[in-house]
C-alpha cells in the first residue's frame, strides 16, 4: 500500500491540474474550454512556463531568485526600443537575450562569490531594476511597437500561438536534456540537496551556481520577447507578478523549493499551466483581483505545507 501512495504522489501535480480544469469547466459552464479561450490560456501560458522552467535551475541548485519579473520586464523593455529603433524583430529577441544573460551573469556571481543569503541580494536587484526600468522610460506608462518608424510586422492569432509553442519546445528541450542527461543537471541536483556533499566530491559549486542563474537567464529573455511579439507593448508593469507566479507554479508542479534531487523540469510546466488555468477560471467567474490574490495565496500556502511535512524529514545536514 506505502508503494503505491508513494506513485500515486508522484502524479499528484498532474492530477491537480486536471482537477483545476475539471472544476472551471463546470463552474464556467464550459466556457474555459472554448477554441478562443484555449488559444488564449496557451498565448498567456507561454511567459510563465519559460521563467519556470528556468527557474528549475535556479531553486534545483538550493538558491533563490526573486528578481525575475524584474529581469523579464527590463529585458523586455530594452528590447522593445530595440525592435522601435530598427523594426527588427529578431534584433529585439538577440537584444532580450543578451540583456537577461548579463542579468543572470551578475545573478549567478553573487551567488558564486558572495557571503549574503542570494535572496536579500536579488529582492534589493529586483527593485533596482524596476527603478531603472522606470528612469529609461521617462514620462512613458508603456512603449508600442507601432511607435516604431520601421514597419514591424504584427502576427495573427495563430502565429503567434504556433511561435509561442516552437519557442517553448525548444527551450523545454533544452531544458530536460541539461537537467536529466548531463552532468550539468546532476550536480545541480546534489549542489541543491547538499552542498556539503557536494564540496566533498569536489565539485565546482561556483561554476554550477553561475551555470544555473545563465541557463534561467535563457528563459527569462524567451519570455520577455514571447511577451513583446504577444501584446505588441511592454511598460513598467510587465510581468509584475512573475515572481510569485513562478513560485506558486513550482510548488504546484511538485517541486521543492528547496531544490535538491526530487527537483524536475516537469514541475515548471505542469505548475505553469495549472496557475495559468487558475488565474483565467477565477477572473472568468467574476472574482476581483483582491479575491484572486488571497485565493492563490492560501493555495500556495496549502501546497508548501503539504509538500514540507513529507519531504523534511527526508533532508541530509546541509
Amino acid at each position: 500500500m506505502k508503494k503505491f501512495w508513494d506513485i500515486i504522489k508522484q502524479y499528484f501535480p498532474l492530477l491537480g491540474f486536471c482537477f483545476v480544469i475539471v472544476f472551471f469547466a463546470i463552474a464556467t459552464k464550459g466556457a474555459i474550454l472554448s477554441k478562443q479561450s484555449m488559444q488564449s490560456l496557451l498565448n498567456s501560458v507561454i511567459a510563465t512556463a519559460l521563467v519556470s522552467l528556468g527557474a528549475v535551475f535556479v531553486f534545483g541548485s538550493g538558491n533563490f531568485d526573486m528578481s525575475m519579473g524584474g529581469c523579464l520586464a527590463f529585458s523586455a523593455v530594452i528590447g522593445g526600443y530595440a525592435a522601435i529603433a530598427t523594426g527588427s524583430l529578431l534584433l529585439a529577441l538577440f537584444v532580450c537575450l543578451v540583456v537577461s544573460l548579463a542579468l543572470g551573469l551578475l545573478k549567478g556571481l553573487f551567488a558564486a562569490f558572495v557571503e549574503v543569503p542570494l535572496f536579500i541580494v536579488t529582492i534589493v536587484l529586483g527593485s533596482i531594476i524596476s527603478a531603472v526600468v522606470l528612469v529609461i522610460m521617462g514620462v512613458n506608462v508603456t512603449i508600442h511597437l507601432s511607435d516604431s518608424m520601421h514597419e514591424i510586422r504584427s502576427f495573427t492569432f495563430g502565429e503567434i500561438s504556433f511561435i509561442n509553442l516552437l519557442i517553448l519546445g525548444v527551450y523545454f528541450i533544452l531544458s530536460v536534456v541539461l537537467f536529466d542527461l548531463t552532468k550539468i543537471g546532476r550536480q545541480i541536483k546534489i549542489l541543491g540537496g547538499n552542498p556539503v556533499t557536494a564540496r566533498q566530491t569536489g565539485m565546482n559549486a561556483r561554476k554550477i551556481k553561475i551555470l544555473a542563474f545563465l541557463i534561467s537567464a535563457v528563459g527569462v529573455g524567451l519570455a520577455a520577447f514571447a511577451i513583446l511579439v504577444r501584446v505588441r507593448a511592454v511598460g513598467t508593469t510587465t510581468a509584475g507578478s512573475m515572481g510569485t507566479d513562478v513560485m506558486t507554479a513550482l510548488v504546484l508542479g511538485g517541486m521543492p523549493l528547496v531544490g535538491g534531487p526530487r527537483s524536475k523540469i516537469s514541475a515548471g510546466l505542469v505548475g505553469a499551466a495549472t496557475i495559468t488555468v487558475l488565474n483565467a477560471g477565477l477572473t472568468m467567474i467574476g472574482l476581483d483581483l483582491a479575491t484572486i490574490q488571497t485565493v492563490r495565496a492560501i493555495i500556495f500556502l496549502a501546497v508548501v505545507y503539504v509538500a514540507s511535512v513529507s519531504y523534511r524529514t527526508k533532508l541530509l545536514p546541509r
